[in-house]
């Protein structure tokens, strides 16, 4: 059995290898508060969470069939989170029984903690049957409606009844019928764990004569146990595959259930706080059209628990993105607010906007500016430099990377000629580019260039700050003079 709520063909791989620099975009993009909220605490939605996020798609397919499903869970929001809870419970009591494959046990023990295992699965089982009833009417999504079939149809009542006859034979442990034959040597051999029920008293007699072990008999009492062992062996062997196949079916389903149990959690927290999601469309990889209203950073809304001012962009035929303007107007803000959106996108996740419409790219990377660190063993321009080369030994067209203050450890002239060699090269080899950058040269130099959209941060007469990017030219001062205005006074 399997659930496919994440892909259509194959299940969710949580131990997958993460896309590169995994570590570096939850630092630079803030993904850690994100993925935080998503999880509530929950180990298993954020593992889940993370390698979703980390893993983007790259296959509109994909994304879409992900998307469908997000929107269903949406519509059955109860539904998903009772799905999951049970699975949660499952799991909390398989914890509490015995562990029957442990070699500290003999083999009674081992088949007396299968069944105990067995009945609690059987239960779950039973459990989701009941959800597929309801469920089979209430989605309509590929993936969900998809599952609710396959429950319905694999766990009939008389597979489930025909399960619990079974282990009601096997968990009845005042008498267990065993039959041997005579070996060629005199020796007892071809122990059966036999069905008390299918043989009855005749039946019983047929097998052989009886006889009673006299109290206190240990020799012959562990003679018996050597028996009984040799002959419910088989049954536990395979009583223990059962137990792992089912082990697994319940932790794959419990892993892409949680995913979706993570987006709901983020959707839920930012709908009460009045900062709104939506599902973005995502364009083939060979456009270079991006639309936006009312995009925001996640994680700024986190950390102050309320909505926070959002951005509008309509741009065509552009791949390099330069944002300049007032120190302190929310150009970083805005940088993580893209970089989270463009990635949670492709995961198939709602992002932080009224409406998002981007097109797919086949990496994501960033380089951002780094504070000084002890552990540099070289300057601070040189380790730049070295992260920039591991990122271009992986680009290709139809990669996208974001910019923060890069190469601004050196002198104006030197960091802007840097910069511009290096977004020029990116940028004619088909990567798109987004940069903020304070280094005038470096954006003037793109003034004529048609394929350029410049981005400025809004400033009111007076030095305010609105937070907003709207489209603007460079302007050669960053206007720091207003910040030393309010700290110091005129």
């Amino acid at each position: 059995m399997r659930a496919n709520l994440m892909f259509r063909d194959r299940d969710f791989d949580m131990n997958a290898p993460l896309c590169y620099g995994s570590n570096t975009l939850s630092i630079d993009l803030e993904l850690r508060h994100v993925v935080g909220k998503m999880a509530r605490g929950d180990d298993v939605v954020q593992e889940a969470c993370d390698a979703a996020l980390f893993t983007p798609l790259v296959s509109a397919d994909e994304i879409s069939y992900r998307q469908e499903n997000f929107r269903d869970a949406l519509r059955n929001p109860g539904l998903v989170r009772l799905m999951y809870d049970i699975l949660v419970e499952t799991r909390e009591r398989q914890k509490k029984s015995l562990h029957f494959l442990s070699s500290s046990v003999g083999l009674s023990d081992s088949l007396n903690s299968a069944v105990g295992l067995l009945r609690i699965f059987t239960e779950t089982l039973a459990a989701l049957r009941g959800f597929a009833d309801d469920g089979i009417k209430a989605f309509s999504s590929e993936g969900f409606s998809g599952l609710m079939k396959m429950l319905k149809t694999e766990l009939s009542d008389e597979f489930l009844n025909q399960v619990r006859t079974h282990l009601k034979e096997l968990r009845d442990q005042e008498e267990r019928l065993v039959s041997a034959k005579l070996g060629p040597t005199g020796c007892a051999t071809g122990y059966v764990l036999r069905r008390k029920s299918k043989l009855g008293l005749l039946g019983r007699l047929r097998l052989g004569p009886s006889f009673t072990i006299k109290e206190g008999d240990t020799d012959c009492m562990n003679d018996m146990d050597t028996r009984l062992d040799r002959a419910i062996c088989d049954t536990v062997s395979v009583l223990s595959r059962i137990v792992r196949y089912m082990e697994d079916f319940f932790n794959m389903l419990r892993r892409e259930l949680a995913f979706y149990v993570g987006c709901l959690n983020l959707d839920e927290f930012l709908r009460e706080t009045g900062a709104p999601m939506c599902i973005p469309t995502l364009l083939p990889k060979d456009r270079e059209n991006r639309a936006w209203r009312g995009l925001y950073d996640i994680s700024l809304v986190i950390m102050k628990n309320s909505a926070v001012t959002g951005n509008e962009l309509d741009a065509a035929g552009k791949r390099l993105y330069i944002v300049t303007g007032a120190n302190q107007g929310g150009k970083s803000t805005f940088l993580r607010s893209f970089g989270q959106a463009q990635l949670m996108a492709q995961c198939g996740m709602p992002v932080g906007a009224e409406s998002f419409t981007a097109p797919i790219r086949d990496g994501i990377y960033t380089h951002f500016k780094k504070e000084e660190d002890a552990r540099m063993k070289s300057g601070k321009l040189d380790e730049e430099m070295d992260r920039m080369s591991a990122i271009a030994d992986r680009l290709h067209a139809g990669s996208l990377v974001i910019f923060n203050e890069s190469f601004s450890s050196t002198n104006e002239r030197e960091g802007s000629e840097i910069h511009r060699q290096i977004s020029k090269a990116l940028t004619e080899n088909g990567v798109e580019v987004f940069s903020v950058s304070h280094l005038y040269t470096y954006s003037a130099a793109f003034k004529d260039s048609p394929d350029v959209q410049f981005l400025r941060a809004e400033r009111l007469e007076g030095g305010a700050r609105t937070f907003k990017i709207v489209p603007g030219e460079p302007l050669e001062t960053a206007f720091g003079e207003d910040i030393y205005r309010e700290l110091f006074g005129a």
